[in-house]
């Protein structure tokens, strides 16, 4: 009978665990409208860069050759394969090209552009963020300064309009961005957006 009583709960710890698996999140071309946004809790990140194409004259093809071309350019300048075409598509008058990053400084050097992504318990950080985050479970307001010390986050900053999905759970993000669902939030068009998550 204790073989019994053991094997059952042993089965069922086995099947909880498996039910708590979480699906990975990624971002296809077919996926995206928008300028999308996935950072990855191993700090990749995969950039759908979305831009109308509705001439006669485009062609995707020279696109992605021109894509291609800056991106080979880069990883010889940077010494490594930092950043790949991932993907491409002319859909609905619009040129979607999909990106892996190594990681921000690759994105925000590429781009140029000011952004950082990086792990709760920084202690100094070159970017000025907002003094406030909105809390997600407590429909409140958080300090910055102490969400940012958890060392259990990994926290997003950024200055352009994307749609932002995070592998993990959205626990903070600031009060000019909008929360989609748990794991995406809409970034503003103007202003740092900040987003924290858990993986």
């Amino acid at each position: 009978m204790k073989r019994v009583v053991l094997c059952l709960t042993m089965l069922m710890i086995i099947i909880g665990t498996a039910g708590c698996s979480r699906k990975e999140v990624i971002i296809t071309v077919d996926d995206v409208s928008v300028n999308t946004l996935l950072a990855k809790a191993n700090g990749e990140l995969n950039v759908a860069m979305v831009e109308e194409f509705d001439k006669s004259y485009y062609d995707i093809s020279e696109m992605e050759e021109f894509a291609a071309n800056k991106i080979k350019e880069y990883n010889q300048k940077a010494g490594g394969d930092h950043i790949a075409l991932m993907q491409s598509a002319n859909r609905d008058g619009k040129a979607i090209l999909l990106l892996s990053y190594s990681g921000m400084d690759q994105y925000a050097a590429f781009n140029q552009v000011t952004a950082a992504y990086f792990n709760g318990g920084v202690s100094e950080i070159p970017l000025e963020l907002p003094a406030t985050l909105k809390n997600v479970k407590k429909d409140s307001v958080a300090d910055t300064q102490k969400v940012i010390q958890n060392e259990k986050y990994k926290v997003l900053v950024i200055n352009e309009p994307y749609d932002i999905f995070v592998d993990g759970k959205v626990m903070f993000y600031s009060d000019n961005a909008v929360l989609v669902d748990d794991n995406k939030v809409q970034s503003a068009a103007e202003g740092t957006t900040v987003v924290v998550f858990k993986p």
